[in-house]
């Protein structure tokens, strides 16, 4: 390997981190993968290619993923460690594939197929039980979020598909212009190239100027206590005082107006038992502070715990209190309160590591040694189907920190009839770090994907309205206690993604199978002792 690869592996890599680092810097994605591609070019033809190009693709997944989600460490340094890993691992699978077939093929267009092979990657990672979509392609367009409004029809998946389209187009014409070989058709390429993302960028634009949010308003006040996940949550503050601090900010701007106050993720302490809830300290607290409040719903995040009745299907994370034949599950609760009782929903995309262990079916061992985070360590239950909160005129999607990165996940609380989307979370784990700023941007284009507009509730920070055109309104600033108030759309009309979710990464998913057979059957075809690297126009 020279050094001229190596510096190219390595300036891909910086180019994917920057594009995640800050507002319009996310437009250089559209230019990251192409000092990859041109390693590819150099190498092809050389002893040994696939070795070197799986070590330098390696170097490029790396460094992309190690400067950008860094700032996993402030939690757990193993944790950090183990992320970048799969990431890396993962990341790798779909480029070996797509590198494995340009090896065995000599279509002049085989090139692309690494569009095919990374969004069939996205699609199959976005479903299992180890995912951790956070760098997902799209997702680098969160920070320009007036830029794809065209998300509402393809999801993150398009956006990962023009990144893709673009990438692999720059470098065929830059291989082109290196080897001396540009055509006609060299310069259609790239005047396609240029056209395509401008032409959806001006849409795009052009939606987001005219777009104004739909539905009746109603007047919903978010509370940020910013209690310290680590000094006082579990340990220095009791839940009584978490949860007077917490309605005591409430109390400052919400008005006989109010409809909903939301609040963050497991904003109560206390271990509750959802067999008798009403009956419990924090709920008493709440229902005492509605009392002259008739008209308001507090939407609230909890940990809570279920008794599993006698005939009851046990699930796979239940545990057995000791010596008794009784099973019970624990769960990351999201809870709404008001004058006629209590709806739960329990956060079902969890965090891998520290929430659950993969396949608790099979790995329930792996619960000791999940990463203590404070409140409830090992697996926890989840529930197939995500519950809607009604109340009055709003139908609120209780989405849960985590589950607001799985964009087709959270059109499941549409199709339950979700006309607002509340978002609770605890990002204070991270420190001041990018990582809380990329979980709102992933925020926006939920609100652009199933046009509905989003209350975010973070207990540290950054708490905020979000309309339906992705549009942050009122901030707040990290780690200072604030509440904001805001009048928010109800919209209850469907988006084509809402319809018909990740349509691009299912048709990728095909295409890739095809693929793999149409690989399999060259290698087959081959007499052994034939060399199987053909030398390939790019």
């Amino acid at each position: 390997m020279t050094k001229k690869n190596i510096l190219l592996a390595t300036f891909s890599g910086i180019l994917f981190a920057l594009a995640w680092s800050h507002y319009v810097a996310a437009l250089l994605v559209l230019v990251s993968f192409v000092p990859l591609l041109l390693v590819e070019s150099n190498i092809k033809g050389q002893k040994d290619s696939q070795r070197k190009m799986t070590l330098l693709a390696t170097l490029t997944f790396v460094v992309w993923n190690s400067l950008t989600i860094w700032w996993i460490y402030n939690a757990t340094i193993g944790g950090a460690i183990a992320a970048v890993i799969i990431q890396t691992f993962v990341m790798l699978v779909a480029f070996y594939g797509y590198f494995w077939l340009r090896r065995k093929s000599h279509f002049q267009v085989s090139s692309y197929t690494l569009i095919i092979w990374w969004l069939a990657f996205e699609f199959a990672y976005l479903r299992t039980e180890v995912s951790f979509p956070w760098l997902h392609l799209g997702n680098a367009f969160g920070t320009v979020a007036p830029l794809v409004q065209w998300y509402e029809y393809t999801g993150i998946l398009g956006g990962s598909l023009l990144i893709l389209f673009v990438n692999i187009s720059l470098a065929r014409i830059i291989i082109a212009y290196n080897e001396n070989r540009v055509t006609l058709r060299t310069k259609w390429q790239a005047a396609v190239t240029l056209i395509i993302p401008l032409v959806l960028f001006t849409y795009s634009y052009v939606v987001y100027l005219n777009y104004h949010d739909k539905g009746p308003a109603v007047e919903l006040v978010v509370v940020q206590p910013n209690i310290d996940p680590y000094n006082e949550k579990f340990s220095g503050l009791s839940n009584q005082q978490q949860l007077e601090r917490f309605l005591s900010l409430a109390s400052k701007k919400a008005t006989p107006k109010t409809k909903l106050i939301v609040g963050p993720e497991t904003a109560i302490t206390e271990y509750l038992w959802e067999n008798n809830l009403s009956a419990q300290m924090s709920s008493q607290l709440i229902y005492s502070y509605l009392q002259d409040k008739p008209n308001t719903a507090v939407l609230i995040g909890a940990s809570t715990r279920k008794i599993y009745t006698v005939g009851e299907k046990i699930s796979h994370t239940a545990r057995r209190f000791r010596d008794t034949a009784i099973f019970y599950d624990r769960y990351n609760t999201g809870l709404l309160f008001d004058t006629s009782g209590i709806q739960i929903h329990h956060k079902s995309k969890l965090v891998v590591g520290v929430e659950k262990m993969p396949y608790p079916q099979y790995l329930k061992f792996l619960d000791n040694i999940s990463i203590d985070l404070g409140g409830t360590v090992g697996s926890l239950g989840t529930q197939e189907i995500p519950t809607v909160f009604r109340y009055g005129n709003i139908v609120a999607a209780p989405v849960i920190c985590f589950e607001s990165v799985f964009g087709e996940y959270v059109t499941e609380y549409i199709h339950q009839g979700a006309n607002l989307i509340t978002i609770i979370t605890n990002d204070g784990w991270w420190g001041n770090t990018p990582g809380y700023k990329q979980h709102l941007a992933y925020a926006r284009l939920r609100a652009i994907e199933t046009r509905r507009s989003i209350a975010r509730s973070a207990n540290t920070g950054i708490s905020c309205f979000i309309n339906q055109r992705g549009d942050i309104l009122q901030p707040t600033k990290w780690w200072v206690p604030d509440v904001i108030v805001d009048d928010v759309h109800l919209n209850n009309q469907i988006t084509f993604y809402t319809l018909h979710g990740d349509a691009i990464g299912r048709i990728a998913g095909v295409f890739c199978i095809l693929l793999m057979l149409y690989g399999i059957s060259l290698y087959m075809k081959r007499p052994c002792r034939q060399p199987i690297f053909r030398h390939t126009r790019a």
